[in-house]
């Protein structure tokens, strides 16, 4: 059972990366991040289309092997498909390749978000198509090239029932939290670890001065076990010894 959750955009920054509320949504458009790095997961690019990308791109959902994060309504029409009819016609949803994630769990994840999607708003199967399909871009790359066949992803979506899917509503706790990490002698050293940070994992940061010596803060998590997950990641990819979590 893959768990579906919101992080949705806000209508300021969505009103940036989308056509607005006029998707006819009679496509579901399937794409991939084409992101093999550690860290590039599902979180990671909600949060980097919830904090403002560097371009002008949107999709409704990206799906790895453990969740799928919903960053738009599918009433919005998102940029992505690379054609206007497919942009103001399609949900696109993009399935993660990072390299610390089983791809094959995230296609049968996104088989059962598409299921269920279908039944939702009534979309057949037929109209289930790949990025390709719109504009020709070899998208999504890995399942094209074999390493999952298309047909069997069909073929998944198909016999698998709606209920697997749990969707879980927005979180709406007050209490926040930042992930705060060990000082760095340099601040070429701390902007290093900030551009991980901020464009692999998708995270708000900021530096701050501490003496002659810098550290990070994350921007807010909503619950301590997502900054708790994020603590692990940072450590993992040994960016910082020391961290910590607070709560404001």
């Amino acid at each position: 059972m893959v768990v579906w959750r919101q992080y949705l955009v806000p209508e300021a920054q969505a009103a940036k990366v989308t056509y607005g509320k006029q998707n006819t949504k009679k496509y579901i458009v399937i794409h991939e991040t084409d992101n093999e790095k550690s860290g590039a997961d599902a979180d990671a690019y909600a949060r980097l289309q919830f904090n403002g990308m560097h371009r002008e791109a949107s999709w409704h959902l990206t799906v790895d092997d453990r969740e799928a994060v919903q960053s738009f309504e599918f009433d919005y029409a998102c940029g992505g498909a690379g054609s206007a009819k497919g942009n103001l016609q399609g949900i696109q949803i993009t399935i993660c390749v990072n390299s610390d994630g089983d791809y094959l769990q995230a296609v049968h994840n996104t088989a059962e978000v598409v299921a269920r999607i279908m039944r939702d708003e009534s979309i057949p199967i037929e109209n289930v198509v790949q990025h390709y399909y719109f504009s020709g871009k070899n998208c999504p790359r890995k399942m094209r090239e074999g390493q999952a066949n298309w047909l069997q992803f069909l073929s998944y979506i198909k016999n698998t029932p709606t209920g697997t899917v749990r969707k879980r509503k927005m979180l709406t706790d007050i209490e926040k939290y930042h992930v705060v990490t060990g000082t760095y002698e340099t601040r070429q050293a701390a902007e290093n670890v900030h551009d991980v940070l901020k464009y692999r994992f998708g995270w708000g940061v900021y530096m701050e001065q501490i003496s002659d010596k810098w550290r990070l803060k994350t921007a807010y998590f909503t619950s301590k076990a997502e900054a708790k997950a994020a603590e692990k990641k940072i450590k993992a990819a040994q960016l910082s010894e020391v961290t910590d979590v607070i709560a404001e």
